[in-house]
């Protein structure tokens, strides 16, 4: 059912890369666990012990379905082991089954842990598993239903209580953030990724690019590369290559910029007006077309009624025969 593999990730499409080199970033994700986990043991957390972890766990029933990312860490001075498994979701709709996928993932690093632990060591009374904290980071546009915990997968939950295997993820829905609740977020590169996901267009990303200029400057060379690449991704997205373009204005401290980001959102408005414009003529143009065709199909039924060869109704509509009679057959039918 399950395979393990210890190659390198394959990136399925532009989108899981760009959250998998977010969350490569070590301070990235430190960041994540400090200002949007917020869990009392982050404080405990030996930072200089987070390490990634580069096994792959893949499920053959959920192949492809998501990015993840694995982090090893100790707390307390490297009194407890603990796991991170982050859950990376890319598909807009919700996964009811999150909880169940979850678990096998845990499983399976369990498994991991134990066969790759010392065998007399873990015969022993005390042999304990690392702690395996389950995240799941959500870009999706609609609200986040699915439970949060695996007991309320249960039937009876509320009867069986504490008699039924149970954990809680933190979920991490990148629509619950805006410029107040990310303005403290330890990681600048973050602060600025989570405002991305709120970005419906090359106008909103050149805003936000705007509005965040001077934490932008004050990336690592590491993180300017992720956020580099991220806009790369964009921009290709959007279909333009006005983002970096910014990008690049705004480092350089460009006087220019500001008349420059207005030029381009402006066109950016237009553009989407003149897209909306050919759509409406395009709809209106598509259903006169069926319309004719439809009248001509309602000329024919009545010609047929009247006892006319298939060849003179073909004749009058500009109907195929074969479409008229596919149309006698149906007539026919409800006699």
């Amino acid at each position: 059912m399950v395979c393990q593999a210890n190659e390198p990730d394959k990136v399925h499409n532009p989108h899981e890369t760009r959250a998998k080199e977010l969350f490569s970033n070590k301070e990235a994700f430190v960041s994540l666990l400090r200002d949007c986990v917020k869990a009392e043991w982050v404080d405990d957390l030996d930072v200089d012990s987070l390490r990634k972890v580069n096994v792959k766990f893949v499920l053959q029933d959920f192949s492809k379905k998501e990015a993840d990312i694995i982090y090893e860490a100790t707390l307390n001075n490297g009194c407890e082991k603990v796991v991170f498994y982050m859950h990376i979701e890319l598909q807009s709709s919700v996964d009811y089954r999150m909880p169940y996928r979850l678990l096998l993932y845990m499983v399976e690093i369990l498994r991991h842990h134990y066969n790759n632990s010392d065998e007399k060591e873990r015969e022993g009374k005390d042999f304990r598993f690392p702690a395996i904290v389950p995240i799941v980071y959500f870009s999706g546009s609609r609200e986040w239903t699915a439970p949060t915990t695996l007991r309320e997968m249960f039937d009876g939950h509320d009867r069986f209580g504490e008699s039924l295997l149970n954990f809680r993820y933190a979920l991490v829905d990148t629509k619950g953030y805006n410029d107040e609740s990310v303005k403290n977020f330890h990681s600048k590169l973050l602060m600025v990724m989570i405002m991305f996901e709120n970005a419906k267009s090359v106008a909103d990303l050149i805003e936000l690019l705007q509005r965040y200029r001077s934490e932008i400057a004050m990336l690592s060379e590491e993180e300017t590369r992720i956020l580099n690449l991220v806009i790369d991704i964009l921009d290709i997205v959007y279909g333009t290559g006005e983002g970096k373009k910014v990008l690049s204005e705004i480092r350089s401290g460009s006087k220019e910029v500001s008349g420059m980001l207005s030029n381009l959102i402006q066109n950016e408005r237009d553009r989407e007006k003149r897209f909306i414009n050919q759509g409406v003529k395009q709809g209106v143009k598509q259903g006169v077309k069926q319309g004719v065709k439809q009248e001509k199909i309602n000329t024919a039924k009545a010609l047929l009624g009247m006892g006319d060869s298939v060849e003179k109704i073909a004749k009058a509509t500009g109907l195929p025969t074969d479409k008229i009679e596919e149309i006698r057959k149906q007539i026919n039918a409800k006699k």
